[in-house]
């Protein structure tokens, strides 16, 4: 999910970028119980008539899509704000309680979307400034990727000095 906000004269913006997953702690954990109660009741019928590897088998199965689904859920609580300002840009990362802060100068930086190596892979946004850069919303979808692309740009053209270079 990427939203934007402007000051009214357009000298300030500020863009967020956050994960979107619908499901909270509670409905995570209901679904995790409602699939292990089907797939372990299933398995344990099989096993009940001979054919014990089946329970094997569902209890690796869940344990793989409970990490999968913890994994995807913990990608909701990391967000990003770019704050752009007349001469500086300050990226601000928060995952839990944790922030990561970066500085870079609005007049020499360039946004870019690289395409990955490998086809299936999503591209990587890139905001860069003189030597310093930064990748943004790697928790993001590719089509949210090209939307914070075109935010940042727009936002960032106003105070640009090379404004030839925005456009990846």
């Amino acid at each position: 999910m990427v939203v934007t906000w402007q000051n009214s004269d357009g000298t300030k913006a500020r863009v967020l970028a956050r994960g979107n997953f619908s499901l909270d702690a509670g409905g995570l954990v209901n679904l995790l119980l409602a699939l292990a109660v089907v797939s372990l009741s299933l398995a344990g019928l099989l096993a009940w008539q001979g054919y014990w590897p089946i329970l094997l088998i569902a209890l690796v199965q869940l344990v793989l899509v409970a990490w999968i689904l913890i994994r995807t859920w913990q990608r909701t609580w990391v967000s990003e704000v770019i704050e752009i300002c007349e001469d500086s840009i300050r990226v601000t990362r928060q995952r839990h309680r944790r922030k990561r802060r970066h500085e870079l100068v609005t007049a020499w930086t360039v946004v870019e979307l690289r395409q990955p190596d490998i086809a299936w892979y999503s591209p990587r946004l890139i905001i860069r400034s003189g030597a310093k850069q930064v990748e943004l919303g790697s928790f993001l979808t590719s089509d949210e990727k090209l939307q914070l692309l075109e935010q940042l740009q727009i936002a960032i053209r106003k105070h640009s000095a090379i404004k030839g270079a925005l456009h990846s």
